[in-house]
């Protein structure tokens, strides 16, 4: 099999093609374009159904239940990359890791069922507590919050499913086995999560609430296959899974630092819908969320590449020229930045009528705003990954805090000026900012400098924003 840090040359498609074919990036690709497709579908289903030119509220509400619930299993992103890499570095030093890789497991598999539990436990019982303390304090706002409790409580049960299904495609990742990835995650569980959606959306016609209730069996079922799966793999491997408590510590360690960088991209699309529904209310996140969804399906699909360079940095540091990092880099760098120009541009060709079909052509101009930001946050998935792995995770989780807050202030103040585009602003100018110093972080931990290529290839992208701004603007 190619090793998975060998990125061919755009230049030779045949090559390029076949590499695909036999490499892990091929199964990554598949997977994470499963991946955009079922989740594209199922934003297209909840903006057409629930909502309406005059009332977006319902897909609003929904959005925020998916924003609110997802947020908090990403801690779980932590402990699954801790596995992927201790799982990578044992296999690395070769035969007689096997008893390393159970304790690890063990640990892994222990922490992650602990966590669902605290999480399920709290996402039972917050609700409840901040709709009383609501009603005692502020009792005009308690019917505004009390639609969103049940839904909630409901959606606590997906915790304990969406927890395991990131630990359990990781320690596929670690072993490098893409192929029982993309039977795990979209084979198996984005199966199970669209269609439930289809047969309760489309079948049975179930409202907002009825959808958040039926994924709960469809997660359940979903995660029990890839749990099963999980099994049948390892014991093809002949490896054993073991609990020490001695290996929890390292574990739980990567799992504090590595879980915001690993989370934060998703987390940034949840910081808007949140800010959104806060200062303008369920259709404002509706729309938010239909619009910053749609710029970042190329940061779906390039994401595998991102999952490849992390366990394949280890034997990239060893190459004995800094030159020949930079030019492995910068394959990934241009492949991603490809895929990412292709994928806005067909979006900037179809936005009147896509935008129309969700309820949503009224704010083309945001959309136009969050192009770039969009293209930049693709460029995290060669980024972030090299940096974890190099050993820059506190730097990198003291950027996506900084990051965060940025847009959660920023954001929320500049929506209360102009409105949705003052928020689609903030997130590119944090995006700027952070694109700036990972480009810093890198040079630094590695001795690579991408200044060039992301001016070249981000350059293009916000004068072509800015033509689209202004025309959608009515400038010309």
């Amino acid at each position: 099999m190619t090793e998975p840090y060998a990125f061919p040359s755009l230049r030779r498609p045949g090559e390029f093609l076949r590499y695909l074919w036999k490499s892990n990036l091929g199964a990554l690709l598949a997977n994470r374009g499963l991946g955009a497709l079922s989740n594209a579908i199922l934003l297209v289903l909840i903006n057409r159904f629930y909502a309406r030119d005059t009332d977006a509220a319902d897909a609003g509400r929904l959005a925020v239940i998916l924003t609110l619930t997802l947020s908090v299993v990403l801690v779980a992103c932590g402990i699954g990359r801790s596995l992927t890499l201790r799982i990578s570095q044992a296999r690395a030093l070769g035969v007689g890791q096997e008893q390393t890789i159970a304790r690890y497991l063990g640990a892994g598999l222990g922490l992650t069922a602990a966590l669902s539990l605290v999480l399920m436990a709290l996402g039972l019982a917050v609700p409840w507590l901040v709709l009383e303390a609501i009603r005692a304090w502020y009792p005009s706002a308690g019917s505004h919050v009390e639609v969103y409790v049940k839904p909630l409580q409901w959606a606590a049960l997906w915790l304990p499913s969406y927890s395991f299904i990131v630990v359990l495609v990781a320690v596929f990742d670690g072993y490098q086995r893409m192929r029982w990835s993309l039977l795990a995650e979209s084979g198996t569980f984005q199966v199970m999560r669209l269609g439930g959606a289809v047969v309760l959306i489309v079948v049975l016609g179930a409202t907002w609430t009825q959808l958040v209730v039926g994924w709960t069996l469809a997660y359940a079922i979903g995660t029990a296959l890839v749990g099963m799966e999980l099994w049948v793999f390892l014991s093809r491997q002949r490896q054993p899974v073991a609990w020490n408590h001695l290996a929890i510590w390292p574990v739980l360690r990567d799992t504090i630092f590595f879980f915001l960088p690993t989370a934060a991209p998703t987390l940034v699309l949840h910081i808007g819908v949140l800010v959104s529904w806060a200062v303008g209310g369920p259709g404002a996140s509706a729309t938010f969320w239909v619009m910053w969804s749609l710029v970042l399906v190329a940061a779906e699909v390039c994401s595998p590449i991102g999952r490849v360079l992390f366990p394949a940095v280890p034997n990239l540091q060893r190459l004995p020229d800094a030159r020949q990092f930079r030019s492995v880099l910068r394959r990934p760098f241009w492949g991603v930045s490809l895929i990412a120009l292709t994928a806005l541009a067909l979006l900037v060709v179809v936005r009147g009528p896509l935008l129309e079909y969700l309820h949503q052509g009224s704010h083309r101009v945001v959309l136009a705003v969050l192009l770039p930001a969009g293209f930049l946050a693709t460029l995290r998935s060669v980024f972030d990954p090299v940096l974890l792995a190099v050993g820059k995770e506190k730097a990198l989780m003291i950027l996506e805090w900084i990051s965060l807050m940025g847009i959660l202030a920023g954001g929320a103040v500049a929506m209360q000026g102009v409105g949705l585009v003052g928020l689609a602003a903030a997130y590119l100018l944090v995006g700027i900012g952070g694109t700036a110093v990972r480009i810093a972080f890198l040079k630094a931990a590695t001795g690579v400098s991408l200044w060039i290529d992301v001016i070249a290839s981000g350059g293009l992208v916000l004068v072509g924003a800015a033509v689209l701004v202004a025309y959608e603007s009515g400038a010309f």
